[in-house]
């Protein structure tokens, strides 16, 4: 499963490389519990998960399609850079 874990995490480096531009740490996990993998993103003390179906991620690293992986990874993203810098009204 550990191969599986860093296979996935190396995925979503290549996808999106500006996570370690930004100085944002990326964690890739699985929960037995509820069947699924987990990805977090944090930064500056704030964190954003969620849960990535088991399907979507190795149907992603067979190569097949990676959609659902980078929809939830760029969520993710949106939503942790808009609680470090919230945007100003007006």
């Amino acid at each position: 499963m550990s191969d599986q874990l860093n296979n996935l995490k190396e995925k979503i480096l290549a996808f999106f490389p500006e996570l370690a531009e930004r100085g944002i740490e990326l964690e890739v996990g699985f929960d037995a519990a509820a069947d699924k993998y987990t990805v977090k993103l944090r930064k500056a003390g704030e964190e954003q998960g969620a849960y990535l179906e088991k399907q979507d991620a190795e149907e992603c690293l067979a190569g097949k399609k990676c959609l659902n992986l980078t929809v939830l990874v760029t969520q993710l993203l949106t939503e942790l850079e808009e609680i470090i810098t919230p945007r100003k009204p007006g």
